[in-house]
């Protein structure tokens, strides 16, 4: 793994919208219909939260980004015992089973 990623829009996670599609939606007001400022109050909320949900998704792709490249590959773990500390275990349990040490 090279640690190369490619930084994704909101669009290719599935997402709709973005703060400034939001922010430019225009709906027609229709007789007892919704109070204009509410909407227009409750949008400014969504799309302070979109560009805050944009921002951290940039932020935590950047940060596995470097994390990626500054990942150490360590090779693995030896052994802990080599090959003549397990023969003499062998020859250890042979005498210890059969009384002798066979071979």
């Amino acid at each position: 793994m090279n640690g190369d990623i490619k930084i994704k829009t909101p669009k290719e996670f599935g997402i709709k919208l973005n703060a400034l599609e939001i922010h430019e939606k225009d709906f027609p007001t229709v007789f007892r219909g919704y109070d204009a400022a509410e909407v227009d109050n409750y949008l400014d909320q969504i799309i302070k939260d979109y560009e805050a949900f944009e921002a951290l998704i940039n932020l935590l792709q950047k940060q596995l980004y470097q994390a990626r490249q500054n990942a150490v590959v360590r090779p693995p773990k030896a052994p802990e015992a080599d090959l003549d500390e397990i023969m003499q275990r062998i020859r250890e349990l042979e005498v210890y089973c059969w009384g002798r040490a066979k071979g």
